[in-house]
């Protein structure tokens, strides 16, 4: 009988637990074994940043519980968490989560539910044991096992973990300020991530209040300081003002086929897919039809666009993109419109110009010490500067940040294993989720899942597009 394979896998979020599982169902299918080492200090399975519990309750999943995808790889899991949500009574003791006849959970509930799910799977025996390791992975290097070349992971605790394949489940990296701000870092005003517990806890009742970014981030800190009874001035500000869409209530369904002659240009994707919207219109189908055909096709779409396409669709078109694909639950996009049109919360487009930790008007701004900050509005020259008690930082994820700032990608592009993709988003792999070392070549047993391979393979963020690639290196794991 062929030994069990030893993998570990770095990260327990939906993207670790995802492969994990997958092994799990693969080894109960037969002729597979294998050891799986599962490392991440969070207490929970599944959950990563994103579903952590304990989380704001008013911070909701943009998808109906009905709708939300399992990571277990079990058959017949479509409407799984739904029926786990009847079974603990979430619907009835969450009423403000109903929306058009549909339920959306507090994102935390979700991340209950993962941890749920997949502790009993991974303790259960068979012949893929899988343990998760709360300790941190600080670094690893190729080494010479008796059966080949391997991996050597070092935990914080100080025990060294020794693999035959390797598995990159990093998830986003913590976000960090953007450029403009960086000389603001350290300031106790200025959240740099506003998913750090405690992080709003500074910011007063009355502080006026700059939010870089307009995206779901944006939303969930509107939610949260709205929900503490601030009542101070709020401010959004990003390069196009644009917010995300509410949640419709109806189900998307894919129907327009952009992968037959996929388009090797952004200006030939956008014109198609405003043919798209506007047929679908025509048709009665909504506009977020064609969004689902692009959201299950990314892959291929991503594709077929050049390095210097794929860096055109980031500058011009990812803003629209996100606004449109990460539409926000019907509670928060209620929530912030109202917020608006209230004279609560303004919403600004514009650049970032300057930024200092004193009140320096250039050319007149409203003083009172604090923050300043400069920005050009969007379309004007004219330069505007404000001062603000506080900031938070909603820009998102510190893709760049990515290799400096997580010490396993820094050790193992240090050896010349991995690489930056080009677009400076991850880590870059073939189609098979491999790696690719400093010279181009794909390494047989070191995989990567999840956003730091969105700059490779296209969209792999939510949960629904993680667990196909999961899926997908469990078996390729499995066949090897």
């Amino acid at each position: 009988m062929p030994r069990s394979l030893r993998i570990v896998i770095v990260g327990a979020g939906v993207s670790g637990s995802g492969v994990a599982a997958a092994l799990v169902r693969a080894g109960a299918a037969g002729g597979f074994s294998a050891e799986v080492e599962l490392v991440d200090p969070r207490p929970s399975l599944g959950a990563g940043l994103t579903y952590e519990p304990g989380g704001d309750p008013r911070h909701r999943v943009n998808v109906p519980s009905i709708r939300m995808a399992a990571v277990t790889g079990g058959e017949g899991e479509e409407e799984d968490f739904h029926r786990w949500c009847l079974e603990r009574g979430v619907l009835e003791a969450d009423p403000a989560g109903w929306a058009d006849g549909l339920h959306y959970p507090a994102r935390s509930v979700f991340g209950r539910y993962l941890d749920d799910r997949l502790r009993p799977l991974f303790a259960a025996a068979g012949p893929v044991r899988v343990t998760h390791r709360r300790d941190r992975a600080i670094a690893a290097r190729r080494i010479e096992t008796p059966h080949g070349i391997g991996f050597a992971v070092e935990l914080a605790g100080g025990r060294v973990l020794e693999a035959d394949a390797l598995v990159l489940c990093t998830g986003n990296p913590r976000p960090e300020l953007p450029g403009v701000l960086a000389g603001l870092a350290g300031h106790r005003r200025v959240v740099v991530d506003p998913w750090a517990p405690g992080a709003l806890d500074p910011l007063g009742r009355s502080d006026r209040v700059l939010i870089v970014g307009t995206g779901l981030t944006m939303g969930d800190v509107v939610s949260t300081l709205l929900g503490r009874g601030h009542h101070g001035p709020l401010t959004a500000l990003s390069r196009h003002g644009l917010v995300p869409r509410s949640r419709p209530a109806g189900h998307a369904d894919s129907w327009t086929d952009f992968t037959a002659d996929p388009p090797a240009g952004i200006r030939d994707l956008l014109r198609r897919v405003r043919a798209a919207v506007a047929d679908a219109g025509r048709q009665g189908r909504p506009w977020t039809d064609v969004l689902e055909s692009l959201r299950l096709q990314n892959g291929t779409l991503w594709s077929a666009l050049s390095i210097d396409e794929r860096r055109r669709f980031q500058r011009h078109l990812r803003p629209w993109w996100d606004a449109h694909r990460f539409q926000a639950a019907p509670q928060v996009a209620h929530l912030v419109e109202a917020a608006r049109a209230g004279g609560r919360l303004s919403v600004l487009a514009g650049r970032l110009v300057a930024a200092s930790a004193d009140d320096h008007p250039l050319g007149g701004g409203d003083g009172g010490g604090g923050l300043w900050i400069v920005h050009r509005p969007r379309g004007g020259e004219t330069l505007v500067g404000r001062s603000y008690d506080a900031l938070v930082n909603c820009t998102g994820a510190g893709h760049g940040a990515s290799f400096r700032r997580n010490p396993v990608l820094a050790a193992l592009a240090g050896q010349g294993l991995i690489r930056p993709d080009p677009l400076g988003m991850g880590v870059e792999v073939d189609m098979r989720h491999r790696a690719l070392d400093a010279g181009g070549r794909p390494a047989s047993n070191l995989f990567v899942v999840g956003p730091p391979t969105r700059g490779s393979l296209g969209e792999v963020v939510g949960a629904s597009e993680i667990v196909p690639h999961a899926l997908a290196v469990a078996e390729a794991l499995a066949s090897s």
